[in-house]
């Protein structure tokens, strides 16, 4: 901004254009990056594998096979890493951006680093907070755990279900974390396609609202806020009541629960992870609806306005 100060009147406003029309590109783009740990792709290795998504249009780009067989939970760390949580081997890895392979933490010697039983079904989400620390949901046991980073190791906190809904993943904006619930049961009645506010040092959720009717029918699904403060989910629905869908990507709202249906992506998609420490410039709970970026019209007109107040101070200098 002290670059366009400095500049004539004209250059100013030239530049004031350009430096809104670079901050909108910037930040109107949320890139997501997911696992589909179920699909009906021919290809196998096209399945519990890694895809990156643009959230607002569902484009997706096929990264790589994880060779892990059911990767539920993705989270990035502060410096970068992405991690994921396979519930099959009860594993926490690290997970390459560019063949989208998985590693354990702590070595390829280390799998069934959680020190879990292999034989539990406990269906993962995961995040990592603005302290570094990371966090593991089970949806099937209605519980909380700490994951220490260096070994893979999960500590629950307080007791088995503590959390009272099927939390099927975790997310961070600064110091509140916010979890979204399965949407269906193995036998497709409802289960809890809601949103709540979970309080990581007791282990417990609150109900904040449901997603509504956007929401259409999901099993599992991944949640995780962009760096403007919004919240985002895709939802698994393949093989649901009336057929086998690509998932949806939803936009929540944070205050009140409620989903839009923004895009559809690749179908079984269970896990969402954003960005370094996407939200943690914002800390507390949200007290209102993020703010929405300028639709493309709304741009125009400020660049009109702009350029009207331009011509109108050259106009005034040689008046």
């Amino acid at each position: 901004m002290a670059v366009c100060s400095a500049a004539p009147t004209l250059a100013r406003v030239a530049c004031l254009i350009l430096l809104i029309l670079g901050s909108a590109g910037l930040w109107a783009e949320s890139i997501g990056w997911a696992v589909n740990s179920r699909g009906n792709e021919i290809d196998s290795q096209r399945v519990d594998a890694l895809w990156r998504i643009d959230l607002e249009t569902g484009e997706s780009e096929y990264v790589g096979w994880t060779s892990y067989l059911d990767l539920e939970g993705l989270a990035f760390t502060s410096d970068g890493d992405l991690l994921g949580a396979d519930d099959d081997s009860k594993t926490l890895i690290r997970v390459s951006q560019t063949s989208g392979l998985g590693i354990p933490l702590g070595g390829q010697a280390n799998r069934n680093n959680m020190d879990l039983a292999l034989s539990t079904n406990l269906d993962f989400g995961m995040a990592v907070d603005c302290d570094g620390r990371a966090w593991i949901v089970s949806s099937a046991e209605r519980s909380l755990y700490r994951a220490n980073l260096e070994s893979g190791q999960l500590t629950r906190v307080s007791e088995a279900g503590s959390l009272g809904a099927p939390i099927s993943d975790i997310a961070f904006l600064g110091d509140q974390a916010f979890g979204i619930g399965v949407g269906l049961n193995a036998d497709r009645s409802t289960a809890a396609p809601n949103l709540y506010a979970i309080d990581v040092t007791a282990g417990t959720a609150d109900l904040i609202g449901p997603l509504g009717i956007q929401a259409q029918p999901y099993f599992s699904a991944g949640l995780d806020f962009d760096a403007g403060g919004t919240l985002w989910a895709v939802t698994d629905r393949r093989a649901v009541p009336g057929g086998d869908f690509p998932s949806a990507v939803l936009r929540i709202d944070p205050i009140t629960g409620l989903a839009e249906q923004v895009a559809e992506t690749v179908v079984g998609l269970e896990s969402l992870a954003i960005g370094p420490a996407a939200a943690c410039e914002v800390r507390g709970a949200p007290t209102t609806t993020p703010v929405n970026l300028l639709s493309p019209s709304g741009l125009i007109a400020l660049m009109l306005t702009l350029l009207a107040v331009g011509g109108l101070q050259i106009r005034s200098r040689f008046a």
